[in-house]
Parts: structure tokens; sequence; C-alpha cells
């Protein structure tokens, strides 16, 4: 199943004075391998230089996992290094107090070792416990000690029990566990010694499954009804099919989730930077694009690079000085359309093709100019880039078709997200809402320098990654935040929600987001709580991250500066430690 509920998981902590010594304190391989999944060591502390960002992440535990074992080592010969450990926990009915099978207070042994925590939960009921584990470190004995703290959260299930994860009323993912009998639960009852219990029980869920069934049967058939009714209308189509996907929608609702999920919508101090209800007139695209006007005679179509329905995209090469004779050629991207398109797909393309015109930043793809000279083709020029589109140079990467050149690691990956912030930053200074931040729409260049394009063309080169919701329109559904589906309000977080699924391509090399959601489920989908999965090999403090962008409300998203200062933490700390 490629979904799962995301939990709340806390991303800004505070630091940790250094300790004074030589210590290491580490986990190895193995034990992150258990407990993370990936096998490489964690060195909370190195040479007596604590790591910081370690430290402050509040490592999630699951069910089965009852003991963490932890290497450490004095590194000094003399005088001996002391330590003093205690536990704390937030819930003494889910958990007993933890013990180490090592004193608690002692000498920090010469030679590597390793001691174990235990985590023992009691069974008696469910619950999601904080776990504190405290070491003071000194090298006498003496008052205030340095000290580190271990965070970590365990889930504790009663006896016979499982969990899942389920959206609360104010957008907030909760635990939800379930007894032993039920469908759900991961331990059977023995059917001799309760049998006669269970039979009752098991009855009434039978009948109440049955019904519930039925009752969602019924409101589906419905709301099909509804839609298909107000599709036939021929006067204000958009409205009633929008009409009638809300309806759709709200049949699949828990009866904790918010029927309005939109939270705050666009600030009317921003544009709508990227979309196809703005309407202007070849006078004014001619207009606008008076002044990077270029003659067809400075243009030169070299090879094709990607072809669409109606659009395509070459490189080529463009003359900059005013005469040919002595003119110098650079490389650049031309975009076009094709003898199929019809006049509104070319307006579209002109409309688009002008968001990111005169604004100048390292990390934005901005355009050359222009030729108009054939109004049915016209043709655009950008900055050629080597890489070309990050969508297709994320998926030659995952075929090996990169050779030698770039082996993408996590901390290349986040190198490319820092800069795609950094050119979305700019936008929102400028007042300017992207509306469809994602990898089709980011180009890479050599040393991976990113920069984010506007859309144009998108929709007819990547006809995967947009649906038409019945409203006649192509929009990018599985990039947009909820409220952007719902209502159509932009802002500033639904950019954060489309860059948290965009940092997710990054991690998969460009797999498909929900890629067994059918499109018309999706507004249900994400008001229930489910989100994409954690991406194989990619860093729990990294999913975290995402899991913040996709905030039901978009006021409990991160901002788009806070999403910078975290990568460039985590950026350093991979190059540091792991």
């Amino acid at each position: 199943m490629l979904t799962l509920y995301i939990p709340r998981i806390l991303l800004w902590c505070a630091c940790l004075s250094s300790a004074s010594g030589y210590l290491n304190l580490y986990l190895s391989p193995q034990e992150t391998l258990r407990l993370l999944g990936v096998e490489y060591e964690l060195y909370y502390v190195r040479n007596g230089i604590i790591n910081q960002y370690a430290l402050s992440f509040d490592l999630p535990l699951q069910s089965h996992i009852d003991e963490i074992y932890f290497n450490w080592q004095n590194l000094r010969d003399d005088p001996p290094m002391f330590y003093k450990m205690n536990f704390n926990v937030s819930n003494r009915r889910a958990m007993n107090m933890p013990s180490a099978n090592i004193s608690e207070n002692g000498e920090v042994p010469r030679n590597v070792s390793v001691f174990k925590v235990s985590l023992p939960c009691t069974g008696q009921i469910n619950a999601e416990v904080h776990i504190t584990i405290q070491i003071s470190i000194s090298l006498v004995s003496a008052a205030n000690p340095p000290t580190l703290l271990f965070k970590r959260k365990k889930v504790c299930l009663k006896k016979n029990s499982s969990f899942w994860v389920h959206t609360d009323k104010d957008g907030i993912n909760k635990y939800q566990f379930s007894s032993g009998n039920s469908s759900m639960s991961t331990h059977l009852p023995d059917p001799e010694s309760e049998e006669k219990s269970d039979l009752t029980t098991s009855t009434h869920f039978f009948y109440a499954a049955v019904a519930c069934t039925c009752a969602v049967i019924i409101l589906i058939a419905l709301g099909v009804t509804v839609y298909y009714l107000n599709s036939q209308r021929g006067s204000d189509s958009r409205s009633s099919s929008s009409q009638a996907l809300t309806g759709q929608s709200q049949t699949f609702l828990r009866p904790d989730t918010p029927n309005n999920a939109s939270g705050s919508g666009a600030s009317t101090s921003f544009r709508r930077g990227v979309s196809p209800s703005i309407d202007l007139k070849s006078t004014d695209i001619n207009t606008v694009l008076s002044d990077i006007l270029i003659d067809r005679k400075k243009i030169t179509l070299v090879e094709l690079l990607h072809e669409g329905t109606f659009g395509r995209i070459y490189m080529g090469t463009l003359l900059s000085d005013e005469e040919n004779e002595t003119g110098t050629e650079q490389d650049v991207f031309i975009k076009t359309v094709t003898d199929q398109a019809k006049s509104d797909q070319v307006q579209l393309f002109l409309t688009e093709s002008v968001l990111l015109k005169s604004l100048i930043h390292p990390n934005l793809h901005s355009i050359l100019g222009a030729c108009l000279e054939s109004p049915d083709q016209p043709l655009v020029v950008y900055p050629y880039l080597q890489e070309g589109n990050m969508k297709k140079f994320l998926l030659k990467c995952r075929m090996s078709e990169c050779g030698s050149r770039y082996t993408l690691n996590t901390q290349q990956l986040v190198y490319m997200a820092i800069q795609i912030i950094r050119g979305i930053q700019y936008l929102h200074r400028k007042k300017l809402i992207h509306k469809d931040i994602a990898t089709r729409n980011c180009i890479v260049g050599t040393d991976l320098v990113v920069k984010v394009t506007d859309n144009s063309l998108a929709r007819d080169l990547f006809p995967g990654d947009y649906n038409c919701l019945g409203d006649n329109e192509n929009r990018p559904v599985k990039w947009m935040a909820i409220e952007a589906l719902m209502q159509k309000r932009f802002s500033p977080a639904s950019d954060v929600w489309a860059f948290g699924v965009t940092l997710w391509e990054m991690m998969t090399l460009g797999q498909q987001p929900y890629a067994e959601v059918d499109p018309f489920e999706m507004t249900a989908y994400l008001q229930e709580g489910y989100r994409i999965a954690k991406p194989h090999n990619c860093p729990d403090e990294l999913f975290s991250l995402m899991a913040c962008c996709w905030a039901l409300c978009p006021d409990e998203r991160p901002k788009f500066p806070q999403l910078l200062t975290y990568l460039q933490n985590f950026y350093m700390a991979l190059g540091r430690y792991i």
C-alpha cells in the first residue's frame, strides 16, 4: 500500500551545549539499520564534540522495539570520566520506567562498550509515550556537568491490540487503537477460551459494518447521480461540476474530519502567477513582449528535445549581436507549438511564458526573448542548461543513464531542494504565487544548479501529471494543497504543500506521487489524513519535513524561510556526520 497516516513530528529543537572531554557515543550500523532502516554509524558525540542535530531529533520507535543499544568509549587514558544516567517517561500507565543494563552512576569505559536501555511497556493501555534519556558526563565528580538528552517516542499497545492514525477535527493526526477481536488486530484471540465472549461482539461488528457499507454505497450513488445531472446542464457547468465533486468527496469523510478544510486562502497582496484563467488578448501579449522581441533570423532550431501533442522544446542557438556575420551565438532552449495547436492553446502558451519575465535570480529560469513573426507558431527563448528538465534528469539517473557523471545521493538532492526554495522565496517577495511547483517545472544545469521555470507547455509535455475534474481545466491535482483542490484558493502555504510533493519526487528520482489514487478521490483521500509514504532510503528527518508541508490547515505548515534553514542545517549535518 502506497500510503500511510502522517504523525505530527516537531522539527525545530533547541541545541545543546558541547560536552567537555574526549568521548565517543554512537549507534552502530546494525542498530541504525534496525531502528531507522539505514546502515550507518550515527554519532551523538565524536571526539568530545556533540552532534546537536542528531540529539535534537525525537526518534520514533515502533511498538515492537523494546530496547536501544548504544556504543560509547572514553578516549582519555587519564583522568577517568564519570557519568550519571536518568530516565523519564510521559505516561507511567503505558510504560514502566526505562532501565539500563549498567549502573545509573559510574565510569565511562576506556574500551568500546555497548550498553542497553530497555523500554518496557506495561500492556495496560494504548498510548504514545515520550521518553527522555539523560546522561550527564564529567571528568571529575563536579557540579553542573554537561548533559546529553536523548528523546524517543514509542507507541505502547495494550495486550492483543493494534493501532492506526486518524486526522481529528483540527487537522491533527492522532493514534487510534483497536482491541484484539477487531479485524485490524495483529493478535488473534484463542478460539477456545474466548469463543463465547467474542461471538456477540463479532456479530455486532459484522452487522454494523454491513450497515455502514450499504450507507456509503447509497451516498456514493446519490453523489454520482447528482454529478451526472449537473454535468448535463449547459449553463454554469464549471460551478455545477465543482459542487458535485464537493458533495461526492464528503461521502467518504469520517465523522471526525472537518468538511471545511480550506483554511486561510491566498492573501490579496499576492498575484496568482501561473493560471490558465488569465485572459490576455493577442494585443496584450505583444505589448508585454515588445521589449524582448527577437528577429527570426537570429534563432536557429538545432535539436528537438521534447515533443507533446501540440508543444515542442528545441535546443538551438541565438545570435546575440545585430550583425549576423560578426555576431556570437549562445545555446538556448526554444519553446514553440505545432501546426495542430489551436489559437487558445497558443494564447495559453504565451500567457504562461511571460510569468517570470523581467525577474532575475540565480534560481529562476526567466524568458530571454520571443519571436512573434509567425502568430500561429511563436518562438519563446530561454537560457540553455546542460542537464535540462529536472524530471527527465531524475528519471535518467534512476535508470543509470547518467553514467559516472551523477549518482545522486541524499546530500546532493537536498542541495537541489535548497535552490528551489530560494527561487520560490524570490517569487513570493515579488508577490507572485507559482501554483505549479514540481520537478517538471525545474531545469538542471552543470554542477546540479537548479532553476525554477514557468509551466508553459507542461500540460502537453507531461500529460500524466495533470487531470481534469469535470471543469474543463487540467490541473496538477496530486501536487495541489487541499484548499486549492476544494476552493481554488492559493497562497504561499499552497506553494509549501507543492514543494513537499516536489521533495518527495526528488527523493524517489521522479516517481509519480499518489500513483494508485483516482484524481476524483484526491480531495476525500487527503481529508481523511492519507499522504504518500516515505520513500525508500529517505532519512526520517527529511520525510518529517515533507509531512509538515502537508498539514491540513495552511497556517500549520512551515514557511519557506523555516524550510530553508532546516534544509541548510540538514545539508551540513549530512556532510559532517553521515
